[in-house]
């Protein structure tokens, strides 16, 4: 048995345990607790988990290959909006998201607005974007497993699915957070090896990048997309942040308000970390290794770096590192799944459905699922980051003018967030599928057009009433209690 195939099988079973252990330790919990791990997370360890369910398959897999594939200025407009959204939530949004005491970002939607044709599309909106999000996640998996096990893709996927699904369905948001730590730790211990060895192998940062430069000169260039495709891929993961499930559901565990803002501070900073090793440094000796030629299957490029590259213990962490990016972020969103059908839209078309009953229903929506997003994986798409990011582009072109001007406009009405989230969705869609555009810059007229709809539908309607507005102004200054009902 190889080294790999060791380390990986050890892994499955301590995510297993911890699935196990998390389970024992909510057992009693409600619904709450199950989606937010009683909120006693602290903020070195939520930090961490953070930037595991950011840092994705696609992080790992995909947008290497999309630098390999369209230069490395591409995806680095990807990464800055990453880090502007991270830095945007932290200091605008996480404050009055945690003290509102809510449990997703439905829930937030729901009880700023209290629109039911609203709490209906949202958690709909979430469901489609999240859906496609973990097939382009278990895309990667599936990639792995066949180089690791030699067995065709779609056993692959199957075997690394029921791992996940079984530990997230089990353990809810505590076996979330602790796998996702572990991950986490994993995740950068790899990328900071698998740096050293390139520069190491490279002759140092310079000689690295210059004789990538040599081989491939498109590969730092900026003419690879029309800039305003490079302007849409900054906005669409500079917006996400503020409603992407897996950010702000930590925001909810966090300990306090001001411990979320100091795990998005922490996840940032090793997100950041990673995309300058992983998207420039592994991808100049790739170029290097591989001459520049064209890959049949970008998204395997760091593949092809770990074979060629990295002694065979190194390699069987990385491929561990590369299933824990995978199994955090499908983690996470798998949660988020199960929310947004079980608590959030079952809870909206049936007020009175009892908190037992709820409470059991939500791992059933998660296996659900998870068994449905398998199916989808067996025919996936190429190109892992373009395929996830237009999903998130149409989740920010629908909810993040709703969440933010629902925090910070006090004229802010349903009216107002139902127009925006009608309008940004739908212009999304119809500029995705009617038109010929370039990549991600659709987000560049549905996020003004959301915008403009929120706005409008407001002032053209009556303004929200005290009560409407009771639960965040008292979440601007501190957290939102049960006696402060009115």
């Amino acid at each position: 048995m190889s080294i790999s195939l060791i380390v990986l099988i050890l892994y499955l079973l301590l995510c297993i345990g911890i699935g196990v252990y998390a389970n024992k330790l909510q057992k009693q919990g409600t619904t709450n607790d199950y989606l937010t791990g009683g909120k006693d997370v602290s903020a070195f360890v939520n930090g961490v988990a953070i930037f595991a369910a950011f840092a994705t398959g696609g992080t790992m897999l995909g947008n290497m290959g999309l630098s390999y594939a369209g230069g490395w200025g591409y995806i680095t407009a990807y990464n800055a909006g990453v880090a502007c959204g991270y830095l945007f939530t932290a200091f605008f949004l996480a404050k009055v998201l945690r003290n509102m005491n809510v449990s997703t970002v439905p829930e937030f939607i729901r009880v700023r607005f209290n629109n039911k044709a609203l709490n209906i599309i949202v958690p709909l909106i979430l469901i489609g974007t999240l859906t496609a999000y973990l097939v382009a996640q278990m895309k990667v998996g599936g990639l792995l497993g066949e180089r690791l096990f030699h067995i065709p893709y779609g056993w692959s996927v199957v075997l690394i699915g029921l791992v996940y699904i079984f530990y997230t369905a089990y353990g809810g948001m505590k076996a979330v957070t602790l796998t996702d730590f572990i991950q986490g730790l994993l995740m950068i211990a790899v990328v900071i090896v698998v740096g050293a060895i390139a520069i190491t192998k490279g002759g140092g940062v310079g000689d690295l990048y210059s004789v990538a430069q040599e081989i491939k000169p498109e590969w730092t260039k900026t003419d690879g997309f029309p800039y305003i495709a490079y302007i849409g891929g900054f906005l669409v993961w500079m917006t996400v942040n503020a409603v992407l499930p897996h950010t702000v559901m930590r925001i909810f565990s966090a300990k306090t308000e001001k411990a979320g803002r100091v795990s998005l501070t922490i996840g940032i900073f090793m997100y950041v970390v990673t995309a300058i090793i992983t998207c420039i440094f592994v991808v100049a000796m790739t170029i290097i290794l591989n001459q520049g030629q064209a890959l049949s299957d970008n998204d395997a490029a760091f593949l092809l770096f770990l074979d060629q590259a990295v002694p065979e213990f190194i390699k069987a962490l990385a491929y561990a590192g590369i299933f824990a990016a995978v199994m955090s972020s499908v983690s996470a969103m798998l949660l988020a799944l199960g929310a947004a059908l079980a608590y959030d839209l079952i809870g909206t078309i049936k007020p009175d459905f009892p908190e037992e009953k709820k409470r059991k229903f939500v791992p059933i929506a998660i296996v659900g699922f998870g068994i449905l997003t398998l199916l989808l994986s067996l025919n996936p798409p190429a190109l892992l980051t373009l395929l996830y990011s237009a999903a998130m582009g149409l989740l920010a072109s629908g909810l993040f003018f709703p969440v933010v001007l629902g925090i910070w406009w006090k004229r802010m009405n349903s009216i107002g967030a139902l127009v925006g989230t009608v309008l940004g969705s739908v212009s999304y869609l119809v500029l995705l599928w009617g038109f010929e555009l370039p990549s991600l810059s659709q987000i560049c007229y549905s996020l003004p057009i959301s915008f403009l709809g929120c706005v409008i539908g407001s002032l053209v309607s009556a303004p929200p009433t005290e009560k409407d507005l009771h639960r965040v102004t008292i979440a601007h200054e501190r957290e939102y209690l049960e006696s402060d009902q009115i």
